[in-house]
């Protein structure tokens, strides 16, 4: 019972009890039979206020207010992890899963390293963010001294597919160190630079010896026979590697016009069969991890170091305004 209403009972009970006792007694003659009214004492009530009441608090709330999404239909880009298995390359992966091979590298963080280990285990991000590109599309790592005018014909691209490929204009200046996609359309001029560039010897004499070296092993792993290094090829292959230095930009067909098998009828070998592979590398071991790192059936310098229908190779090394060009000519004689 609340206090308003104990106070209206008690105050009700006091006007009974005042009725009662203003009641006249009965008059002890008629001459005294003069009504008598009774008077009720003016009672005077007390105000009562009602407290007011304040609501409770609303409890704190532990979930923070998400803020509201517009609804989509087209549901977000999903990677895909991969394993490296044995055989596995970066255009092998590439060419599987429909991305450029720069997709990859920018996923991994690899910079401009074209390399993949086995047990590593790499994202692949979806095709649909790189649509259009082709898988030959590479990282390359700009050197100090570049010029994206250089870089273009390095790798038989443009400056305007290497501007559009990374979002540059014509007043973006590029700089040591950074990371540029290049726009290629096939593998053969994919030279990118390796992203740290190891310290060339004093010179570059012992490649030669050094690069078939490396080509024995391969081919040993393969379980085919060595190569013999033939010092008439390594002069076709040394002119042909001075040639390409002296013109800036190399290929199979020399600056008069020549092919593999007149440079090496010139220095006086006389062939049944032959072949040629070339490469802009920092290393001897770069160039065979370039020679190597296709993926059949687009692989004919893979397929030339694990000949069996070659019996002799020479090796010519040329530096060049980046890295060296490497010449392998390869013969079996008559």
């Amino acid at each position: 019972m609340d206090k308003m209403t104990q106070a209206l009972r008690a105050l009700t009970l006091l006007a009974i009890l005042a009725g009662c006792a203003a009641r006249p007694t009965a008059p002890s003659s008629p001459s005294q039979a003069a009504p008598i009214t009774p008077t009720l004492p003016l009672l005077i009530l007390p105000t009562i206020t009602a407290a007011p009441v304040t609501p409770p608090a609303s409890a704190p709330s532990d979930v923070a207010a998400l803020p509201t999404t517009a609804g989509s239909d087209v549901p977000s880009p999903t990677l895909t992890t991969h394993t490296v298995e044995a055989g596995d390359t970066l255009l092998s992966l590439a060419l599987h899963y429909g991305v450029p091979m720069a997709a990859i590298q920018l996923q991994n963080d690899k910079g401009a390293s074209t390399l993949v280990r086995l047990g590593e285990q790499l994202e692949i991000p979806a095709p649909a963010a790189w649509e259009g590109a082709s898988p030959y599309w590479i990282v390359y790592s700009v050197n100090s001294g570049d010029t994206l005018g250089e870089i273009a014909r390095t790798y038989g691209t443009t400056v305007g597919e290497i501007e559009a490929a990374n979002g540059l204009s014509a007043a973006d200046p590029i700089y040591a160190g950074q990371l540029l996609v290049l726009p290629l359309r096939t593998l053969a001029v994919a030279r990118a630079p390796e992203p740290t560039p190891r310290p060339a010897p004093p010179t570059p004499a012992p490649w030669p010896y050094e690069t078939v070296r490396l080509m024995n092993e391969v081919r040993a792993s393969h379980g085919l026979p060595p190569l013999a290094y033939n010092e008439t090829l390594a002069q076709a292959a040394q002119l042909q590697a001075a040639d390409c230095a002296q013109r800036g930009w190399c290929s199979h067909t020399g600056s008069d016009g020549s092919d593999i098998k007149q440079r090496i009828l010139r220095v006086g070998y006389n062939p049944a069969s032959w072949a040629e592979c070339w490469a802009q590398r920092q290393t001897p071991q770069g160039a065979i991890d370039i020679w190597m790192d296709e993926v059949p059936p687009n692989d004919p310098h893979r397929r030339t170091l694990l000949t069996t229908w070659l019996t002799e190779v020479g090796v010519g090394v040329a530096q060049t305004s980046w890295g060296y060009y490497f010449i392998a000519d390869f013969g079996k004689p008559r």
